[in-house]
């Protein structure tokens, strides 16, 4: 079977129209305007099994002494691990999905922002553009992270959520490498479950 790319498959008005129906659909706020709490730029430093054998993604602040472990569900790390490691799945996933569909609809994904901690649960920001439009979209960071990780977007953290559940980075941490394959997924809690 042959592989077509997916701007090829519909005509150029009808992704139009599908992006204009979707991306309101994806968000009920109105984009945040920047600057609105402190953001600090991240780098995904690595994504491995702490010492109880659960998936953690470990986002290091860039040019600083600060890390945020966001404990995440295996298929998540699994995806994230294998666009660390430049390796693609004989299937795409999820993630490879929705980027094809950002891409093919005519955005593209502009930051993605680790915006808030309630109730030990992590929450993150995907702000997409389209013709100069921008939306945000609610995303699991786990999610997010993976999606940015493909379209090679900014990745953030507001200053508050370093606050409350940042640490300084420890070099001599112990973690164990994440299979870059599918498997199970749990919530993404700030806490390990």
């Amino acid at each position: 079977m042959a592989r077509a790319a997916l701007p090829g498959l519909f005509p150029g008005w009808l992704m139009g129209v599908g992006l204009s129906l979707l991306l309101p659909a994806c968000g009920d706020r109105e984009p945040e305007a920047p600057g609105r709490g402190e953001e600090v730029p991240v780098r995904v430093g690595l994504v491995g099994l702490d010492s109880r054998n659960l998936p953690v993604v470990v986002l290091e602040e860039e040019g600083g002494p600060r890390v945020l472990h966001i404990w995440i569900g295996v298929s998540e790390a699994r995806s994230i691990a294998s666009e660390m490691e430049e390796r693609s799945a004989p299937r795409p996933n999820s993630h490879d999905l929705t980027k094809r569909v950002i891409l093919g609809l005519e955005g593209h994904v502009e930051r993605v922002v680790v915006s808030d901690l309630r109730d030990g649960t992590f929450y993150a920001i995907l702000t997409l553009r389209r013709h100069g439009e921008l939306v945000e979209i609610d995303a699991r960071p786990s999610d997010a992270i993976a999606i940015a990780l493909r379209t090679h977007a900014a990745i953030f953290v507001r200053a508050k959520v370093f606050e409350a559940a940042g640490s300084p980075l420890d070099p001599g941490e112990e973690r164990s490498p994440i299979a870059p394959e599918p498997d199970s997924s749990s919530e993404e809690t700030s806490i390990g479950i």
